[in-house]
């Protein structure tokens, strides 16, 4: 008697899974969810039918519904898909159309070359010594949008890192790198006692400060060669999985020698398993440092270690539930 066959539903998922991406990512970007209708390549209007086949996919995909003729975002679209909400995810979705989805296409290459594909699929020419900040800072347009992309990404995320522990006894946080300052500025909420700031680049001070004016203080630097202003907590998130090792240990390094005795770090970080059998959200998003920059996702053993390297005494870490989880580091 043969063997019946294994039910092939998960592969026919993952070969279909970019598709959903992508009629996700080409409705954002050609303006459907904040109800226009593109131009076509000869600037009018297209016909109308190509539109429609856009929009009924995304009818399919729960993030359209259709009432009568008319096309209206769900509830859940019109909160993360509309580029006017204050928790638009459109900035990310943006930033994942235009670099993330073809700089996957090299993924095989990243995989056999050990470096991340900016070079290959933008051109040495147009992305810069920096690689990926380089290439998004390149105009005001596309560093809002990756800016943007951070903050409402962060948004998910930063209330449930600063309520992964008792941060009550701290005075003064200072997030190093935070974009928008979307993590200080939970703190703040969480703590309303604690004082906050933001130190990143001169540029990112200046588009943070239209964001947020009236609630940080705000410092301008390179956290991996200015000095560091003065807390008894510092955070930092979605920072080390961008670098490698080496680069981790002298900003840990530096870190550890400007806190106080009693001072702390907070690390905002998906991490993997100990085992490394998931999440699998961690694992895309390792690979995803992978083509994008030199750094990776790690567990929190391997952070552990990096810690305890730079000098830090005690390391907790904690699964938030949230796109990232949390890590608190006391020297």
């Amino acid at each position: 008697m043969s063997t019946p066959p294994l039910d092939p539903a998960p592969i026919l998922d993952l070969i279909e899974a970019f598709r959903r991406s992508k009629t996700m990512f080409a409705a954002l970007e050609l303006g459907v969810f904040d109800g226009e209708r593109p131009l076509g390549a000869d600037g009018k209007r297209p016909s109308g039918a190509e539109i429609v086949r856009l929009m009924d996919a995304c009818v399919s995909l729960g993030l359209l519904e259709k009432r009568g003729d008319e096309y209206v975002n769900t509830p859940i679209a019109d909160e993360y898909l509309r580029r006017s909400s204050p928790r638009s995810l459109a900035g990310y979705i943006r930033y994942s159309n235009n670099a993330l989805y073809p700089l996957w296409a090299h993924l095989e290459d990243a995989v056999r070359e050990g470096t991340h594909r900016w070079d290959q699929t933008f051109g040495t020419e147009k992305t810069g010594a920096g690689g990926l900040f380089s290439h998004f800072f390149k105009t005001e347009s596309a560093k809002r949008d990756f800016l943007m992309g951070m903050h409402g990404f962060g948004m998910l995320s930063s209330p449930k890192v600063v309520a992964a522990f008792d941060l009550s006894r701290f005075r003064r946080m200072v997030d190093l790198g935070g974009a928008t300052g979307h993590l200080a500025l939970a703190a703040k909420d969480r703590y309303p006692g604690l004082q906050v700031a933001l130190f990143d680049l001169p540029e990112v001070i200046e588009f943070a400060k239209s964001i947020s004016p009236d609630h940080l203080d705000f410092a301008a630097g390179d956290f991996f060669s200015d000095p560091l202003p003065p807390a008894d907590l510092y955070a930092i998130g979605r920072i080390l999985h961008d670098w490698s090792e080496d680069k981790i240990r002298l900003l840990l390094t530096r870190i550890h020698r400007a806190l106080p005795d009693d001072g702390a770090l907070l690390i905002a970080e998906r991490l993997i398993y100990e085992d490394r059998g998931g999440p699998v959200g961690a694992h895309m998003q390792s690979l995803n440092m992978l083509v994008c920059t030199e750094g990776r996702e790690r567990t929190l053993g391997e952070y552990t270690a990096l810690l305890r390297e730079a000098g830090f005494a005690t390391v907790r870490g904690s699964v938030t539930g949230a796109p990232l989880d949390a890590v608190l580091a006391e020297k």
